[in-house]
């Protein structure tokens, strides 16, 4: 089961008009990302609660060869994670995995979650991780392998442990979940049906997710979850890419058909989707850059993901941004990314620290940057805007 209904308002622009969960990450999506560690697991059915723009998360299934039998569950109005399995419930037949549609996470976890699960006789089961701020998601206390409190977020967490939005769960659990009670925020929590469980003696146990996690909430965690995606890339250069001799191409770096690079230089690690024109004297690092987009001459993009169908003209620089689909970016702009402090970014009508001094611009589809423009560390730009020098 994935939880895939949510919008993202946190990560406008660039989900005004797609699924969080069809965000890209690497050469596929954040939901793309999930159905391969789930067939690499051994599971081979699954079901996604859809909402937001549904129709684009359908799509990129039909058009994809996943390999995985794969239903839809319309969650129309958006009321929590409980409600999202609410309406699941009456689809449920047997013991099942639960899993929030916006994480990124390591491979081969679910494999080792499963099979504890199996062999643990527990009513549910979560996965934790082990957070430096806590505060920012809420915390989970613990005695030995047994979960004894969810809390919500506060600045004086009682635990270091967060929860994942991993969950193994018994078929007899909806009944505790199918009789969660409304939150004080208007939702029905997947938490609150757990605490139930708990309250009338059910064992729910842990187990700690190892390695990497993200919570892609925010847009500069997209950038963060693309650059780890980019730590297990296996070196590639399609055969009918047209690479001048003269240029520069590290390893690892994944190059795929149809793209042409003239006389610049790539550096590890590095991914450009099919159909990528890099024009003379440019250099790109540690960035995805996804199919038909179009670089100019003497262009430096870092640390960046650059999504379908953008064109960025001769001379530009951008460093640690996001360019939503379809935008044009003229000649001679910069992305200024670097900043003394803490750089803050407009979220949800509030100015919001990203607790980092290096970080660019948030740019949303169809937009279009005329030459010789500045562009502010942290800046959002809507879909369909212009912006002038």
């Amino acid at each position: 089961m994935i939880l895939a209904a949510g919008k993202g308002i946190r990560l406008s622009p660039l989900t005004d008009e797609i699924p969080k969960p069809m965000l890209p990450l690497g050469d596929t999506t954040i939901l793309g990302n999930i159905l391969n560690i789930f067939k690499s697991s051994g599971i081979t059915k699954v079901s996604i609660i859809v909402g937001h723009k549904a129709e684009i998360i359908k799509d990129f299934i039909k058009n994809s060869n996943i390999g995985l039998d794969i239903s839809f569950i319309e969650q129309k109005e958006r009321l929590g994670t409980g409600h999202a399995l609410m309406i699941a419930s009456k689809y449920i037949s047997s013991d099942f995995i639960c899993v929030y549609g916006d994480i990124l996470f390591k491979e081969d976890f679910i494999t080792s979650f499963l099979s504890k699960f199996k062999m643990s006789g527990s009513f549910a089961m979560m996965a934790l991780i082990e957070s430096d701020t806590p505060k920012f998601f809420g915390s989970v206390t613990v005695n030995g392998d047994e979960v004894t409190g969810i809390f919500e977020k506060s600045d004086n967490p009682p635990s270091n442990l967060i929860n994942t939005g991993i969950y193994c769960f018994k078929k007899e659990s909806l009944n505790y979940i199918n009789n969660t009670g409304i939150s004080p925020r208007g939702e029905y929590e997947l938490t609150d049906s757990i605490k139930m469980m708990m309250e009338e003696g059910k064992s729910v146990k842990w187990m700690p997710l190892d390695g990497k996690w993200l919570d892609i909430g925010r847009p500069w965690d997209l950038i963060d979850a693309n650059m780890f995606f980019l730590e297990s890339l296996k070196h590639h250069v399609s055969l009918d890419s047209k690479i001048s001799s003269d240029s520069k191409i590290g390893n690892p770096v994944f190059i795929d058909s149809l793209s042409v690079i003239d006389s610049s230089e790539i550096l590890p690690p590095c991914l450009l989707s099919k159909n990528i024109n890099v024009g003379k004297n440019s250099k790109i690092g540690s960035s995805v850059i996804r199919g038909d987009v179009k670089i100019g001459k003497n262009c430096v993009i870092e640390n960046s993901v650059i999504m379908n169908g953008v064109t960025i003209g001769d001379g530009s620089v951008v460093s640690f941004s996001i360019i939503g689909e379809n935008s044009e970016i003229g000649k001679n702009v910069t992305f200024e990314s670097k900043s003394g402090k803490n750089i803050f970014v407009e979220i949800k009508g509030g100015l919001v620290d990203s607790n980092r001094s290096q970080l660019g611009a948030i740019i949303g589809k169809n937009v279009k940057i005329l030459d010789n423009s500045k562009i502010d560390p942290g800046q959002k730009i809507e879909s369909y805007s212009i912006i002038k020098k």
